[in-house]
């Protein structure tokens, strides 16, 4: 059963995709790159996930290929909030770290320094290939003419 996965309120994909085994949620370490600020790899498939000042160890569940480790153990670990909504199928990690401030971007500043902009080499297409001009005498024809005419001859009869 696939699941979705969302943290701090963003939706995480990942390939292979989060899903339900023996009731845990588990996932690639790539899923599991996107919460932690550093995994380190350890003897066999077992890694450990560092977040601020924590680390934490984790096992694969199953020998996968990519390997699957569970979520929710390692999140509770690294001091995230974990929800799970059956209904939906999708497993919530809330890390407190409190409101993120989303922010606009500041106004043109003309004051700011400006960068020359740079020449961009682009070459000249190739000139078309003059066409042949005839002049003189006309050259003869070279389509076939039929020796036999297209219409119907009578015969004279004797």
């Amino acid at each position: 059963m696939l699941v979705a996965v969302v943290v701090d309120g963003s939706f995480v994909p990942s390939a292979p995709v989060a899903s339900l085994r023996d009731g845990r949620v588990v996932a690639p370490a790539d899923l599991i790159a996107n919460f932690a600020d550093r995994i380190d790899p350890g003897p066999g498939a077992t890694i450990t996930v560092r977040r601020r000042e924590r680390a934490c160890g984790a096992e694969p569940v199953a020998a996968d290929d990519p390997p699957l480790y569970a979520l929710a153990p390692l999140a509770r670990c690294l001091g995230a909030d974990v929800r799970w909504d059956g209904a939906g199928k999708t497993l919530a990690l809330a890390f407190g770290e409190g409101p993120r401030v989303v922010r606009t971007l500041p106004p043109f500043d003309p004051n700011a320094p400006h960068v020359a902009p740079t020449q961009i080499f682009t070459p000249e297409p190739a000139p078309p290939t003059p066409r042949v001009i005839a002049t003189g005498s006309p050259r003869p024809r070279r389509t076939a003419i039929p020796a036999t005419p297209s219409w119907p001859l009578t015969t004279p009869r004797p």
